[in-house]
């Protein structure tokens, strides 16, 4: 009795600790469900999910820049071969994509709710 007692415990502990782990920005995420939470969210949250993805935005330009690089290094057949780097870099490109779609309804909620937009820019601002 004690053991299952425990056991339920460290599940719903487990679960729980799961739960808050979810991809703040999602590039699957639904637009329109996106318009729908960006309607009702407070500024300090539009602030937070914005925030979000404009860094997994800088993420992809990271990434972008790598693949870029590796592409510089290799023989030019190469390049035109390597189907998987083809893949990958339509991969990002979609990604990024949708990262900055649903980053920009975060933002123009943001803005209407009269949030500072300097806060949640995805370049930083050179002081």
């Amino acid at each position: 009795m004690k053991f299952r007692i425990i056991s339920a415990i460290l599940l719903t502990l487990t679960l729980v600790s799961f739960a808050g782990c979810a991809k703040e920005a999602d590039p699957k995420r639904p637009i329109e469900k996106v318009r729908k939470e960006a309607v009702s969210m407070s500024l300090a949250r539009l602030e937070t999910r914005a925030t979000a993805y404009a860094a997994a935005i800088r993420a992809q330009k990271i990434e972008i820049e790598k693949t870029k690089q590796r592409i510089q290094k290799m023989p030019i057949k190469k390049v035109f071969r390597d189907k998987s780097l083809t893949r990958r870099i339509a991969e990002i490109g979609r990604e990024a994509e949708a990262l900055f779609e649903r980053y920009q309804i975060y933002a123009q909620a943001f803005q209407e709710k009269g949030g500072d937009l300097a806060k949640i820019q995805i370049e930083p601002t050179q002081s």
